[in-house]
């Protein structure tokens, strides 16, 4: 299967890109699943295309680490960048994570108790679906749904990561900067008023800068404990299929501010044929350039 180039949907191009970078974004001018842009892959390094982008959580503490890839007292992580450092040829980034107290100094100038003091506790928002692709189900274009958001900590582990650059990276390009950051291990609730989500997952909450922080959980899969169906997400007559094969929530948190996206991936054909394209079907919170 080919991966192609797609131009975006109605949310940020670039937020979308840094959220996940090996995914094409989502035709948003055509229902026809042949088309395709100019223009190439790009990466700009975190949580929430994301909204914002990078670290990714899931439904358990170990998931959560595998996906932002670090774990506890191990020597690897994913930055910002998109690298991660094992300290040789294949990574950008060499990161080296120590585990620090809550309320420890860092070097971006606040504790981590600190930075999470105007972020923690519910949020009511709105959760509103995107008016394109065409074939985007009528049952969900602009669809809108209250939401509440919760970030959480109960204690879980902070680190701090150091990242450099690796002198023997072989890869194609070369990052200009391996971010230095602040991980804090959180939970995050996503519920709508009507349960379509009834989300509690973990995550990391990762920080390069002292004024925002950016988070990234995986829904599917494993699954939703909500009862939207990501089958009905487009709609059933077309040919070939828009198979949703994962949705994510992409969160940035900018002092009291809080916003994201629900990002999906979605399957079109199958075999050589066949594109897979990610980005984001809903947005919800403030509007925050990550």
């Amino acid at each position: 299967m080919t991966k192609h180039i797609l131009s975006p949907m109605t949310l940020s191009l670039a937020a979308l890109l840094a959220c996940n970078p090996s995914k094409s974004p989502i035709d948003s001018s055509t229902d026809s699943s042949g088309s395709e842009s100019a223009g190439s892959e790009s990466s700009s390094g975190d949580p929430t295309g994301d909204p914002s982008g990078d670290p990714s959580g899931s439904g358990s503490g170990s998931e959560s680490e595998s996906e932002s890839g670090t774990s506890s007292g191990g020597d690897t992580t994913e930055d910002p960048t998109g690298g991660t450092g094992t300290g040789e040829g294949g990574q950008a980034c060499i990161d080296t994570p120590t585990v620090i107290a809550v309320d420890a100094e860092t070097a971006l100038g606040v504790s981590a108790e600190a930075f999470l003091a105007d972020k923690l506790g519910p949020r009511s928002t709105t959760l509103t679906f995107a008016s394109e692709p065409l074939t985007l189900a009528d049952e969900w274009r602009d669809k809108q749904l209250p939401l509440t958001v919760e970030l959480r900590y109960d204690g879980g582990e902070v680190r701090w990561i150091d990242s450099e650059i690796n002198p023997e990276y072989q890869g194609e390009g070369f990052p200009s900067d391996c971010a230095d950051r602040l991980e804090i291990d959180v939970g995050f609730d996503f519920v709508t008023e009507g349960l379509e989500f009834d989300e509690h997952r973990d995550g990391v909450l990762t920080a390069a800068s002292a004024d925002q922080g950016q988070l990234r959980v995986k829904l599917l899969p494993p699954g939703l404990d909500g009862s939207f169906d990501p089958a009905t997400l487009y709609k059933a007559d077309e040919d070939p299929p828009w198979v949703v094969t994962g949705l994510e929530i992409g969160a940035i948190f900018q002092g009291a501010q809080a916003g994201g996206s629900l990002l999906h991936e979605v399957q079109i054909g199958d075999g050589e044929d066949g594109i897979a394209g990610f980005g984001p079907a809903a947005s919800w919170g403030d509007d925050i350039e990550p």
